[in-house]
């Protein structure tokens, strides 16, 4: 039994597991886990969104510089500059106000988020284990490391328990697996066909929507997460049509003073 548990876990290629689910449910658990330690870092957060044209001209560039930070168990943002000026003494009295709110709501129960992703995509990445199937196809390494490179795609038969879940039945992709530490490190996703929200009516994501997200292992053995990117087209409300591309890097981790004295 021992030896066929060790070959679950470490196998070469040949030796596949029949079931990969509780190992992507190990490495996106530990990534959740890895996003509740950031409230002990300062770090920044770069958000470059483009707009274009329908024939393909850029039609809108705007690169928003961000300052995560967790207040009274509640994740907050601030903004610090857009396209490299630095907010206005209006703009940063709004946004005050607005974190205060915020907290105020939070502190009754009303909002807030104790994840920096907010709870809705942590609810869906909870998703991604069952909604999809995994097969071995290769490894990599990555910083002298060994992963594990899986493909993925609909599970047949998954019941989607929410409108954004359905995602999962038109997306494919791969994931990287850290082997030793189960960690997910990188995924690249595409969603092949078009699909529909609520009948159309609320809008719907086109074919050839692509997802990438990259992560890196820190000094202390953490992964978090490096940057992310999101191309899309998709229709609005059954006119207005986008297509996007959303850049996010995370920079300048710094483990804050008063976790090192602690330690």
């Amino acid at each position: 039994m021992r030896v066929l548990v060790l070959l679950y876990l470490t196998g070469p290629l040949w030796a596949q597991p029949l079931d990969w689910r509780p190992i992507m449910r190990t490495s996106l658990d530990r990534m959740l886990e890895s996003d509740l330690r950031l409230a002990d870092y300062s770090f920044d957060r770069v958000i470059t969104r483009k707009e274009f044209e329908s024939d393909g001209r850029l039609k809108l560039e705007t690169v928003t510089l961000t300052r995560p930070e967790r207040v009274d168990g509640v994740w907050i943002v601030r903004v610090i500059s857009r396209n490299g000026r630095p907010l206005s003494e209006a703009d940063s009295s709004r946004q005050e106000d607005s974190i205060r709110r915020r907290l105020a709501e939070a502190k009754a129960g009303k909002a807030g988020s104790t994840s920096i992703m907010g709870r809705e995509t942590e609810d869906l990445i909870r998703e991604f284990p069952d909604a999809l199937d995994y097969r071995l196809v290769g490894e990599d390494t990555q910083d002298g490391r060994k992963l594990w490179v899986l493909a993925c795609e609909p599970r047949p038969g998954y019941k989607p328990p929410s409108l954004r879940a359905r995602l999962f039945e038109k997306v494919r992709g791969k994931v990287w697996i850290d082997q030793a530490g189960k960690d997910l490190v990188r995924v690249e996703a595409e969603v092949f066909d078009t699909i529909s929200l609520g009948f159309g009516i609320l809008g719907r994501v086109d074919k050839g929507t692509r997802f990438a997200l990259r992560r890196a292992r820190s000094i202390e053995g953490l992964y978090f997460t490096q940057g992310s990117q999101v191309k899309f087209a998709a229709k609005v409300l059954l006119f207005k049509s986008l297509s996007t591309e959303i850049s996010t890097l995370y920079s300048g981790f710094r483990l804050k003073t008063a976790v090192q004295s602690n330690r």
